[in-house]
């Protein structure tokens, strides 16, 4: 009797001291915009957009597609092909592009740019093709660039100077603009002269310059001779002047003899056997 009192008595103690205690507590709230659960119909657990990168996602969706910058370099490279030029093509658009089909690993094939050459402005006939599959045909006005290295001088060069890398900088221009006849860094300036004045800091261009003459008539020079096997070296007499792969008179100093070698440099010439 006396425990069973003892346990009545805690039961009561418990029972008042949190009676109502649901008085002191918040309920619960759980949004359904944050969290979803599983179901037979969705096997995979749906992350809350809002808490997990969500701007990695917004990115991913948004760079899917093709946009213009895109487009316009991949332009830019088939040009570069197709022309063979030294330098960087740039093309930019000069319409909108809002195709929403041609995904990222998509290739250009150009069908016709009018004119059929580099020009400030054109109008080209592409399409876009994916895994082999055809996605479309297109037509795009572009404006093209073509940035090269230039020379320009140094320094103040006169009259006649022949030409040498020393006098020149490079500059980086675009070619298709005012800088279109400027002569390009990938020239050998040694066998050409100044045919004019040109003031310091003066792009370099084609009518400047003419080609110089390397070998001068009475310059004793270096005969290579070369063929079937046969490879000889002599020593010749210029008969007539010659610029870098002309052909030129030669005598022969040991035997008199005639002959039109190529002109290789400023001192000798070749001849094929």
């Amino acid at each position: 009797m006396k425990v069973l009192a003892t346990f009545l008595v805690s039961f009561l103690y418990v029972g008042v001291c949190f009676a109502g205690v649901e008085r002191f507590l918040k309920p619960l709230k759980v949004s359904s915009d944050e969290y979803s659960f599983l179901s037979k119909k969705d096997p995979l657990v749906r992350v809350p957009f809002n808490r997990f990168h969500s701007k990695n996602i917004e990115t991913t969706s948004v760079n899917e597609f093709l946009k213009s910058n895109d487009i316009e370099d991949l332009l830019s490279e088939s040009l570069s092909h197709r022309f063979q030029v030294s330098g960087d093509i740039v093309v930019k658009l000069t319409s909108v592009w809002n195709n929403s089909s041609a995904k990222f690993g998509s290739i250009i094939k150009i069908d016709q740019i009018t004119p059929d050459e580099l020009s400030p402005s054109a109008f080209v006939r592409f399409s876009l093709w994916n895994s082999g599959e055809k996605i479309g045909d297109y037509s795009l006005p572009i404006r093209v660039a073509h940035m090269r290295d230039i020379y320009v001088t140094s320094r103040s060069i006169p009259f006649g100077t022949k030409l040498s890398k020393n006098d020149f900088k490079l500059q980086k221009v675009d070619a298709l603009k005012q800088h279109a006849n400027s002569v390009p860094a990938t020239t050998e300036l040694s066998s050409f002269q100044l045919d004019s004045f040109l003031q310091s800091n003066t792009p370099l261009k084609w009518n400047h310059i003419s080609k110089a003459n390397l070998i001068r008539k009475g310059q004793v020079v270096d005969v290579f001779a070369s063929g079937n096997g046969i490879y000889v070296t002599m020593k010749g007499l210029a008969l007539e002047d010659g610029v870098k792969d002309s052909f030129v008179k030669v005598r022969n100093i040991s035997s008199d003899k005639e002959f039109h070698a190529k002109v290789l440099n400023q001192n000798s010439v070749k001849v094929s056997l």
